[in-house]
């Protein structure tokens, strides 16, 4: 064989190589950026393994790989797999590209319990990132871990296992005024959809009743008797105003190719039922979120997550609010609740104490891991709060845990992902 075959030879090898790289990147990519996470893991990993280790520019595209493998698990809450995957990037020094493969692997650290890791981990980050407060919020946590613990409540936690399956059952919340119906979420196989929800790899949610009978037992769950309000798509998180006259809940669209955010939806009183939910105006773009309503006892002002940049926006996923302005019939611009609520992590999952208090679930204070739930308190009549307190162990636990309503000054229903669930760990469930 002549130099010239030899030559042609293996430049079309290496065009074949770099073609189906290629087309294994691209597919992975796709999967990832439509947050088909369930899917993207088994893609992103197995592009990681078509690239060759020759070269920087080769070797930068093989740890972006390894990173969205771990992000995809992470986003799946398979913390484990999400950590192999961080290490892999890590080796491959893809924290000089992206920085937040530290972070991220220092929260699936935390959250298997290896603080010195996890320590390890932020301080990288933090020397990378030195302005995050992320890094300093995640080390202070670490160091505050053992007084979590030895400090605990006088609370007794247990799993409701009534109400719980396999799947995901999550954000319990009151339905009538005597305060015995409780709503949730729930993937269970009895929901609307028939497909499986590409970003949780769970069949899609639908919102569930349950009452308590006369013996203090929960009735066997059924689907909310409310037209139009449970679809293929996902919902959760309702909440009804104190009147029984306006319900809210949230749903999260999934339509191929397009990149569309979770919806606030609403619905008034009709008799017995509801009428036809209508979705609330709120967003400033199709791709933003808003979700998890907690309305006043009056209807009138209802605070919201939303992940939307802008007027005041601190970053991640914040707490905002909007009111109701009866004479124009529609909702105000939301604004933001500020730096006495949110933070640069995640303020999630909004309710009112017996007391006025706002309760709320965030990863951006020090806490016990994951999302915990904190306590703000109310400052005079207006709708305004701040001080917000860890609400501690056993309540929060080394898991997320969020979506907290209280029933009585000593009683309420949570949601968890703490070892012990019904279905595999980190699934979440509801606890009393």
């Amino acid at each position: 064989m002549n130099v010239k075959t030899l030559i042609l030879l293996t430049f079309i090898g290496l065009s074949g190589s770099l073609l189906a790289q290629s087309k294994f990147i691209k597919e992975a990519n796709s999967k990832f950026y439509n947050e088909n996470y369930c899917e993207g893991a088994e893609k992103c990993a197995q592009a990681y393994t078509k690239i060759a280790r020759k070269g920087n520019a080769a070797l930068k595209v093989k740890g972006d790989m390894a990173f969205k493998t771990a992000e995809c698990y992470r986003l799946t809450e398979n913390f484990k797999e999400a950590n192999e995957w961080y290490e892999k990037a890590i080796l491959l020094k893809y924290q000089q590209t992206e920085p937040l493969v530290l972070l991220h692997n220092a929260e699936c650290w935390r959250t298997m319990g290896d603080f010195k890791k996890a320590k390890e981990n932020y301080s990288a980050y933090k020397a990378l990132v030195p302005d995050d407060s992320r890094a300093d919020i995640g080390l202070k946590s670490c160091e505050m871990h053992e007084d979590f613990k030895e400090n605990k409540t006088r609370h007794l936690v247990t799993n409701i296992e009534k109400l719980n399956l396999d799947g995901f059952e999550m954000a319990p919340m009151f339905v009538d005024k005597k305060e015995t119906v409780v709503a949730f979420s729930s993937s269970r196989s009895t929901s609307t959809g028939t497909d499986e929800d590409p970003r949780t790899c769970e069949k899609y949610m639908d919102i569930y009743v349950s009452a308590l009978d006369k013996k203090g037992n929960w009735t066997e769950p059924k689907l909310i008797e409310a037209e139009g309000v449970n679809t293929e798509d996902n919902e959760g998180t309702i909440c009804i105003d104190s009147r029984g006259k306006t319900m809210f809940f949230t749903r999260c669209p999934n339509v191929k190719k397009q990149n569309l955010g979770c919806d606030i939806w609403w619905a008034e009183a009709k008799g017995k039922s509801w009428d036809v939910p209508v979705k609330l105006n709120l967003k400033t773009a199709d791709s933003v979120s808003v979700g998890h309503p907690c309305v006043s006892e009056d209807g009138k002002y209802l605070i919201f997550a939303s992940d939307m940049d802008g007027n005041g926006s601190m970053g991640g996923r914040d707490l905002w609010y909007t009111t109701y302005n009866k004479k124009n019939e529609e909702w105000t611009a939301p604004v933001n609740m500020g730096p006495e609520i949110n933070t640069a992590g995640d303020e999630l999952f909004p309710s009112f104490g017996l007391n006025g208090e706002l309760i709320y679930a965030s990863n951006g204070l020090p806490g016990m891991g994951g999302l915990d739930i904190f306590k703000a308190v109310k400052v005079g009549e207006e709708y305004k709060w701040e001080n917000p307190t860890n609400l501690g162990s056993p309540i929060n636990s080394d898991y997320n845990d969020y979506a907290l309503v209280e029933a009585t000054e000593r009683k309420g229903y949570f949601t968890s992902e703490r070892k012990g669930s019904k279905g595999e760990n980190y699934k979440p469930d509801l606890y009393q």
